[in-house]
C-alpha cells in the first residue's frame, strides 16, 4: 500500500487493519482519519496490499 501523510509518501508490503496502520506509524486514531482508495475507512477495516492511503489530521479551532 501507498501512504500519503503530511506530504510525506510510506511504501507497505502487508495488509493492515486502519487500527494496526495508525499504531505502526505512531499516530493516535482519535486525531486521525483515513481514507482508502477515496473511501473513509473506521479503524476495523482491513486495508488491502496495493491500496492508496491518505491520512487526514483532524483538526479543531474554536
Amino acid at each position: 500500500m501507498v501512504v500519503l501523510y503530511q506530504g510525506k509518501t510510506i511504501e507497505l508490503e502487508k495488509s493492515l487493519t486502519v487500527k494496526q496502520l495508525l499504531n505502526e506509524l505512531r499516530l493516535n486514531p482519535l486525531e486521525h482519519l483515513v481514507q482508502v482508495d477515496g473511501k473513509l475507512y473506521t479503524e476495523d477495516r482491513l486495508i488491502r496490499a496495493g491500496s492508496r492511503v491518505v491520512i487526514h489530521k483532524v483538526t479543531s479551532a474554536g
